[in-house]
């Protein structure tokens, strides 16, 4: 297989899983993506994906769980089970398009998810995370702002990602937040991260934008749409420094524990969050009883028991 033909089938893959599975975009960008990383992989041991067996796609799936390939650290088995759904959607394409006759990924099982409640953080730990960022550059003032959003409105790290100018509504103290499925939300943004988006946008953002037109909020230092990997990378080396151990998606989870702690009715943070199934949301609450009880335990007079 040549390149050419290599690149071919990318472009009729990503418009098959827009047009026939309806994925939204970014979704058919991961997924194309994680093909052309196969692709790539199946190339350095002479094979391709009209001859690739079940021995190369487990070989393939070992590889990046171990974290030979890309991003160099150990994957989760919930990441494991999306590459073979990722690469299932990838040899049913194949068989549609008379590419192949047989579907080697059939026989490869998918690794048992793990039942692990989300991870979240302190108010006092956000707290020493926000502060620690260097608001005196540029870069600094985005970061303040990136991630009081996403801890402020529950986002997603591709949702902050891809906020544009136009879906932030300062009138109303909202912004427009396109989610999984292609689905708009109008989130409420708190007034600290308010006051932050505002700096940013007044202060820093003309000076990364570097006289280039972008619809993105949130620039990188070439003046085009800050990535997922550059907002991971920030977040890492802030935890990093301040001694914490933490993804960016844990503000996300850190947001819902808050609200529920606090108080807020389920459906409303399903609504916050963007989830379409309450049971999605419903993992927080299990995680806020226990915390709950460790207050109680902590803090009541009787809650220590002897």
């Amino acid at each position: 297989m040549t390149d050419l033909l290599h690149s071919d089938i990318l472009k009729k893959y990503e418009q098959y899983l827009k047009a026939e599975l309806n994925l939204s975009d970014s979704t058919s960008v991961i997924y194309t993506s994680e093909a052309a990383l196969f692709i790539e992989y199946l190339a350095g041991k002479g094979k391709t994906l009209l001859n690739a067996e079940t021995a190369d796609i487990e070989n393939y799936l070992a590889e990046r769980k171990e974290g030979k390939i890309e991003f160099h650290e150990n994957l989760a088995a919930s990441t494991v089970s999306k590459l073979v759904s990722s690469i299932r959607s990838l040899f049913r394409f194949l068989l549609l398009e008379d590419l192949r006759n047989d579907n080697p990924s059939r026989y490869v099982a998918s690794p048992r998810k793990e039942k692990k409640l989300p991870d979240f953080l302190s108010v006092d730990d956000i707290d020493t995370l926000l502060n620690s960022i260097d608001v005196k550059t540029p870069a600094g003032m985005r970061d303040r702002a990136i991630f009081e959003l996403i801890y402020s409105c529950g986002l997603r790290i591709s949702e902050a990602c891809s906020l544009k100018c136009g879906n932030i509504m300062h009138s109303d103290s909202v912004i427009k937040v396109l989610g999984k499925g292609n689905k708009h939300r109008i989130v409420p943004l708190g007034e600290t991260a308010e006051v932050w988006l505002a700096r940013y946008m007044a202060e820093s953002r003309p000076l990364l934008s570097k006289r280039i037109k972008s619809d993105f909020v949130f620039l990188n230092n070439r003046g085009k749409g800050i990535g997922r990997k550059g907002v991971w990378k920030r977040f890492n080396e802030l935890a990093s420094l301040c001694g914490i151990e933490s993804r960016v998606h844990t503000l996300r989870h850190s947001f819902a524990t808050h609200l529920l702690t606090g108080g807020a009715d389920l459906r409303s943070v399903q609504e916050l969050l963007g989830h379409s199934d309450i049971s999605t949301t419903q993992v927080y609450t299990h995680l806020t009883r226990d915390d709950l009880k460790g207050y109680h335990r902590q803090y009541h007079p009787e809650g220590e028991r002897v």
